[in-house]
């Protein structure tokens, strides 16, 4: 990305990848953002407020309301159908003859641009988990070892307690709010849609704010010392984490959630987006046309203490193979996504506990090449309904492409 391309994106319009961002533009989105950030004006406060008869519906919507069937339908990321997730189970993305003759084309192609963009892309990697509950220590700084706890095993998913300290939580907090945070979005879909309509407030797939941060907005000491850590906690060459998204910080308010989804999607025939410009299709529903997310692992980090619910769940962690394809079946009638209402009925539900990171793997590894393969189907998580105060966490995607475009640079 050149320099001109990267101050084009200080500002809290450029939303680059699936979760982007929108602004407020009607007063459905403030009743679901009680205490938001952004200004209000003098002599209508009280427009922009949850209501106690709000609070008291909503927490009577808990209780009555079932699973919006649609979002998994109109969220790409999340699509989830029998025969694909028979299709999961092996690592290696599907055959396909003219897509892989496609492809060989596109690979002559990357290679020529080798010499240009002077970095290739290497095979990936996944550290081994052991048992669910063993405890590694890590040396991500030299000579400061951090805690690796084992969560899961399918995907591996880690805790590691204290990976940011309170002053480095805080400074990522403040850097979000100077640069101002918008209305969350689905990736290739309207989120406006949801929060225009009546429904109740469990069923909308996703209500919080976001922002992007890049090394503009931390400081070049802060950026580093976070890219270094990350390059050793996933064990990855810090040519790749510089090469991935910038870092996405998120608010939720009483009431914010996000239901089961995936970070990544599972086709392949597109380019990954963080290798692509999608000219005027950005931020339009025709974007998931012309580039998929290949987002390898994801980093989460919590930046407070929430006061009571805003917990992460995974709801298929760990599940087996039969698990997985019945909760699968007759998808329309099933409601496992919506956290609403079955945040604790989860594999694994982890409660944000400030300067704590959570790690996993979205995809497995292609067995064939060693690049990306399939998006893992039991990586499947969400924000369950914070109940009280105000929820921060922030998001470090590292991202890699298939074998065929190792060559291609990234548009970071």
């Amino acid at each position: 990305m050149t320099s001109a391309e990267e101050g084009a994106c200080t500002d809290d319009k450029c939303a680059l990848f699936s979760d982007d961002a929108r602004p407020f533009q009607n007063d459905a989105a403030w009743r679901y953002t009680e205490g938001s950030l952004h200004e209000k004006d003098e002599g209508n406060e009280n427009k922009h407020k949850l209501s106690e008869s709000d609070i008291e519906n909503n927490s009577e919507d808990r209780k009555t309301v079932g699973f919006n069937k649609n979002y998994v339908q109109d969220q790409e990321t999340s699509e989830i159908t029998e025969d694909n997730v028979w299709d999961s189970l092996s690592n290696s993305p599907p055959v396909d003859t003219n897509l892989n003759a496609h492809k060989t084309v596109g690979g002559d192609a990357h290679i020529a641009k080798k010499v240009a963009d002077g970095y290739e892309f290497p095979p990936l990697t996944r550290i081994d988990p052991g048992t669910v509950g063993q405890s590694v220590n890590v040396e991500l700084e030299d000579g400061r070892f951090y805690t690796r706890i084992t969560r899961a095993v399918r995907p591996p998913i880690f805790e590691i307690p204290n990976f940011l300290s309170d002053e480095e939580c805080d400074q990522i907090i403040e850097s979000a709010k100077n640069n101002g945070l918008n209305v969350s979005n689905l990736f290739g879909a309207e989120i406006q849609d949801e929060l225009n309509s009546d429904i109740p407030l469990s069923e909308v797939t996703r209500v919080s704010e976001q922002t992007w941060l890049q090394r503009s907005h931390f400081g070049e000491e802060f950026w580093n010392r976070l890219l270094n850590r990350l390059a050793r906690l996933t064990e990855f060459d810090i040519e790749v984490i510089n090469r991935s998204e910038y870092v996405q910080v998120v608010s939720y308010a009483p009431g914010g959630h996000y239901h089961a989804h995936l970070d990544s999607t599972d086709r392949y025939d597109l380019p990954c987006c963080f290798q692509e410009r999608c000219d005027g299709k950005t931020l339009t529903p025709q974007w998931a046309d012309c580039c998929r997310i290949c987002r390898y692992i994801t980093v989460l980090y919590y930046l407070n203490n929430a006061e009571e619910g805003g917990e992460t769940a995974f709801p298929l962690t760990d599940a087996s193979d039969s698990t997985l394809v019945e909760k699968t079946v007759d998808l329309e009638k099933q409601d496992w996504h919506n956290l609403s209402y079955y945040c604790y009925n989860s594999s694994l539900v982890v409660k944000p506990v400030r300067g704590t990171a959570i790690m996993w793997y979205n995809h497995f590894i292609d067995e064939q090449t060693g690049y990306l393969g399939k998006a893992d189907q039991r990586s499947q998580h969400g924000g369950c309904d914070l109940l009280k105060g105000r929820k921060w966490i922030a998001n470090n995607w590292i991202s890699s492409p298939s074998y065929e475009d190792r060559f291609k640079p990234s548009l970071y």
